[in-house]
């Protein structure tokens, strides 16, 4: 007779790793160090965290972030990247300010040309990306410093007014939950249906995955990868506008930096900088990482240059302990 080999069990450390990289894939590596923040903030002055104000204040520093970062996401998983996503949003935020310049009656409209303004920067990307054949990297680059040169030509200082209703939406706030709050709530509703209930999700991940086979299956690759650049554009816009509305003028510098620290907190959710892989859930709580991070500088009363410091270190950190463990 021949003996039976018993089943072999897998090494425990092997198991624990691979424990981690589902964690990192998935997105919820990210919220346990959201909720390792929250436990350390409460820990050490939990009446002041917990306020109704510093609620308030860390909700509001999701906002503009989130939407600029909802759009990262759509293109990191189509395997491109958009670098331009700060000058979109700086010229739509001057631009609200100065052509509605504190006439009500223009506010509808101008947020309605800002919104188409943001698309076409995206269809421009979009055609570069996908009929043209150009990287990603330099085509956003390049219409990064296109777009910012644009915003420094109409102007070098701040410069118009936004109407009062704008700015309620981005300076009022129901209890502790902001106004402008609900608008972010809206676009990741929207956002994650069209990426988990729609057709375009299910090609925009095979794209993303390997853009040959798709192509080849039958997926209409430019049409998908435009759309993706549009919605990013669309949604930079809009993080643009309420950049105006919560400084009540516009700034030629409003949306600088926020393109570097969008595509952090992509990486910092697991979606995978290669395309085809990441979670929309990963992404959110990225945004709400880097948002404790900064609100956390004045409840503790920190130096303020202390932010960006901070902000390495816990990045370094969730990067060394999380996002690695993806490549295993």
């Amino acid at each position: 007779m021949t003996a039976v080999e018993p089943a072999v069990e897998p090494p425990v450390e092997r198991r624990r790793r691979t424990g981690l990289g589902d964690l990192a894939r998935t997105g919820a590596a990210v919220w346990i160090v959201v909720l390792v923040a929250v436990t350390a903030l409460t820990v050490v002055d939990g009446a002041a965290f917990w306020s109704p104000g510093n609620v308030s204040n860390v909700l509001t520093a999701t906002v503009v972030l989130g939407l600029v970062a909802l759009g990262q996401h759509v293109v990191v998983l189509s395997g491109g990247i958009d670098l331009a996503v700060g000058s979109t949003a700086t010229l739509s935020a001057l631009l609200t300010a100065i052509l509605i310049n504190g006439y009500p009656i223009r506010t509808a409209p101008v947020v309605l040309a800002m919104l188409v303004l943001g698309g076409l920067i995206g269809v421009l990307h979009g055609v570069l990306v996908a009929r043209v054949g150009l990287p990603p990297f330099i085509v956003t680059l390049a219409t990064l410093y296109l777009v910012q040169g644009a915003a420094f030509m109409i102007s070098t200082v701040p410069a118009g007014r936004v109407s009062s209703a704008l700015s309620t939406v981005a300076l009022q706030r129901l209890g502790p939950i902001p106004y402008s709050f609900v608008v972010l709530l809206v676009a990741i509703a929207v956002v994650a249906f069209v990426l988990y209930r729609t057709a375009f999700g299910r090609r925009l991940l095979a794209v993303g995955g390997d853009e040959a086979a798709a192509r080849s299956t039958g997926v209409p690759v430019a049409r998908v990868l435009v759309t993706a650049y549009v919605i990013a554009g669309v949604l930079a816009a809009l993080a643009g506008v309420l950049l105006a509305a919560r400084a009540t003028i516009g700034s030629p510098t409003a949306g600088q930096g926020l393109e570097l620290s969008a595509i952090t907190v992509v990486v910092l959710g697991g979606t995978s900088l290669l395309g085809g892989r990441g979670a929309l859930v990963g992404t959110l709580g990225g945004v709400l990482l880097l948002s404790l991070v900064s609100s956390s500088v004045t409840l503790l009363q920190l130096p303020a240059t202390l932010t960006d410091l901070i902000r390495g270190v816990v990045i370094l950190a969730a990067a060394a302990v999380f996002v690695s463990r993806t490549r295993r």
